[in-house]
């Protein structure tokens, strides 16, 4: 396949891909090569052993508001009691755990940045923390009613294979002449894209 009919190919996937639309491993095969099919795979694979690490930092921070979370869940139990002595105690015992939690969680994070995306929400200095189950930050993996829904999202395969279409492309494109490469994209063909269905990511 010539470097012109690969970059017109390359677009059509990335179009498809952009547009919900379904792409066949042969497809991306057939501009990759079986190289790069292969690289695919092991990116995926590589991307889902990723999502069982977890920071040491977040599991120690995970540990701290945990211990706080039961003080807190003690206090409201001896509250329904109509204990509120020892009901106050829990609580202010709670809000310094937690606390000091926070505090821990936001020097790990001014040390390394990369520890946000473990977080549901922003921990930076300046930013107010509500120290109950409702507003204290949760790490990404928790399965609590109160962590936020704005957590990143995970990386798909599809957008994998996307990313390689495009630097794929990018790369066709810096190699060719600028008169070849507007062919490529400014002529339009048709393509029958009924064999382009048919594998899901």
């Amino acid at each position: 396949m010539n470097t012109a009919k690969r970059i017109r190919r390359i677009e059509l996937l990335i179009h498809r891909f952009d547009n919900g639309g379904s792409v066949t491993r042969s497809s991306i095969e057939r501009v990759l090569g079986a190289t790069g099919l292969s690289r695919l795979d092991t990116e995926w694979m590589n991307e889902k052993s990723s999502r069982n690490y977890k920071p040491k930092e977040i599991v120690e921070y995970s540990e701290r508001i945990r211990r706080g979370l039961i003080y807190y869940a003690l206090g409201d139990k001896q509250s329904l009691k109509g204990d509120g002595y020892k009901a106050r105690k829990s609580f202010h015992k709670a809000e310094s755990i937690l606390e000091n939690a926070v505090e821990y969680l936001r020097e790990v994070v001014s040390t390394d940045s990369s520890l946000r995306l473990w977080i549901d929400r922003d921990v930076g200095f300046g930013i107010e923390v509500e120290l109950c189950p409702v507003g204290i930050p949760r790490p990404v993996w928790s399965t609590s009613n109160y962590k936020s829904q704005c957590s990143l999202p995970k990386v798909t395969k599809r957008d994998l294979a996307r990313e390689m279409l495009q630097t794929e492309l990018e790369k066709l494109v810096g190699r060719e002449p600028l008169e070849l490469v507007n062919l490529g994209f400014g002529t339009k063909r048709s393509f029958d894209i009924s064999s382009f269905s048919g594998f899901k990511f």
